[in-house]
């Protein structure tokens, strides 16, 4: 069954996450389990070892100082002590002969004897793990070599490590099948505790697309940790950031349905003016005229605002280069000059004395720099000033505007970037009041700022781009 095609159950995260705990920590359950296991079995047969060494040298001095009859006592006397099921003591001399042993009733000859020619001949004591036929335990042998060429052979059940072992493998199993069982349920808490935020931003998302209303917010809550935090700001500054542009574009319908009425109206009275007229040749063309004029700020006042918009949301294509704000700005107050000399206004350029380079489209920018400018003039009476300055800051450049006008209004200073918006004052002068949002909305597609002071002795628009 594919993934597709699973129930949704199988599909969760939540359960992903609650298998990939659950496999994690059975890994390392078992990792410990086989060190633990492994270190338990090693000290076991060292300690089983370490148990026949003592017991085959202690065996071979009293067989070395008293004989084969002291041993034999010894042999008897241990095995009684140990038991005669768990232990067994003989003395093979070399061809084979069984010289002295313990009770061997319990236990198979082949084990007993079995001698081997090399262990007679071996000076070291060697060892061997056998099985007893008929047994389910293992016996460990040690054969240890006597000086007259006679062998100790000390046989030990391992039933005792064994039995050991085995409790240990089936407590540890029990307990990993309540740990993985606790765990299971543990991580499938965690899990799904760590997946709340997502659940509920999916909830949100879903209640948009069903209301169709961006009104809505996710709760963040504190104990969900940093990541979804993190994610629920993301979501929520995103709802903000669609609402602020439906509202945006809401305003914008409004407003252009507003301000396209007036020349509409107009163009529509002129020609009804004149079709209602004499009809003279004349009148028609002056029509026109007014037509193509009044089509003209129509269709200027359209790509303004489609400039304004792709400024704004930054999906227009965009060929940035390094450019000289310096040079840029000499050539607007050069274009400028003959204007503010027509209305007697004097223009002062304060440049820095060297290039000072921005990233950026060129073309915007100078769009920029004369939609300012030109406010500056019209605003100004006639035997004012105009002051363009240019300095480096830090990271920035700074560029300000600066004219001795009548000011701007308090009232007006906080609406004067928006869309359309046109101060008491300046609706007697001809323009659309989108300039200085497009200026804005240019600034900002360069990672920069702009901002307006003014007083009753003037007005000062600054731009900082970073450099």
């Amino acid at each position: 069954m594919s993934l597709k095609s699973a129930p949704r159950f199988l599909k969760s995260t939540t359960l992903r996450l609650t298998l990939w705990y659950l496999a994690i920590f059975s890994s390392l359950s078992l990792a410990v389990f086989a060190v633990v296991y492994i270190f338990l079995v090693s000290h076991l047969h060292d300690q089983t070892d370490n148990e026949l060494i003592d017991s085959g040298k202690e065996f071979a001095a009293l067989y070395a100082e008293s004989g084969c009859l002291a041993l034999q006592a010894e042999f008897d006397r241990e095995a009684a002590s140990r038991g005669t099921k768990r232990v067994f003591f003989t003395l093979i001399s070399a061809p084979g002969k069984l010289l002295a042993s313990s009770d061997l009733q319990a236990w198979d000859r082949r084990i007993t004897l079995d001698p081997k020619p090399t262990d007679f001949f071996s000076k070291q004591p060697t060892f061997h793990t056998l099985s007893r036929p008929g047994h389910r335990h293992k016996v460990r042998v040690i054969r240890m070599p006597c000086a007259d060429g006679n062998v100790i052979k000390i046989g030990i059940t391992l039933e005792g490590d064994e039995i050991l072992l085995e409790r240990y493998r089936e407590t540890f199993g029990t307990a990993l099948t309540i740990m993985l069982i606790c765990g299971g349920l543990m991580g499938w808490f965690m899990a799904r505790k760590a997946m709340a935020g997502v659940k509920r931003v999916t909830e949100t998302a879903t209640r948009i697309g069903r209301q169709d209303y961006f009104g809505h917010r996710v709760a963040a809550l504190a104990d969900e940790g940093e990541e979804i935090r993190a994610l629920v700001q993301a979501f929520n500054g995103m709802l903000e950031r669609i609402e602020s542009l439906l509202n945006e574009l809401q305003q914008i319908t409004d407003n252009i349905a507003h301000e396209m009425r007036t020349p509409i109206t107009r163009i529509r009275g002129i020609a009804e003016t004149t079709l209602k007229g004499d009809g003279k040749l004349d009148e028609y063309r002056e029509m026109a005229a007014l037509v193509i004029e009044g089509s003209d700020d129509l269709v200027a006042m359209v790509n303004t605002m489609l400039e304004i918009a792709q400024a704004g949301s930054g999906i227009s294509e965009r060929t940035l280069a390094p450019l000289d704000i310096n040079e840029m700005t000499q050539e607007a107050i050069e274009l400028f000059a003959p204007l503010a000399e027509d209305q007697k206004i004097t223009l002062k350029a304060n440049l820095a004395p060297k290039p000072l380079i921005v990233t950026g489209e060129r073309a915007k920018l100078q769009r920029v720099i004369a939609n300012l400018l030109d406010n500056a003039i019209k605003y100004t009476p006639a035997h004012g000033m105009v002051t363009v300055t240019v300095k480096p800051d830090k990271n920035s450049v700074i560029l300000k505007v600066i004219d001795n006008g009548n000011g701007i209004d308090a009232k007006d200073l906080p609406n004067i970037f928006d869309r359309f918006y046109r101060a008491d004052k300046s609706r007697s002068t001809t323009g659309s009041g989108l300039g200085l949002s497009l200026a804005r909305a240019i600034i900002q597609a360069h990672s920069g700022k702009i901002s307006v002071t003014s007083n009753q002795t003037g007005t000062t628009f600054t731009v900082i781009l970073p450099s």
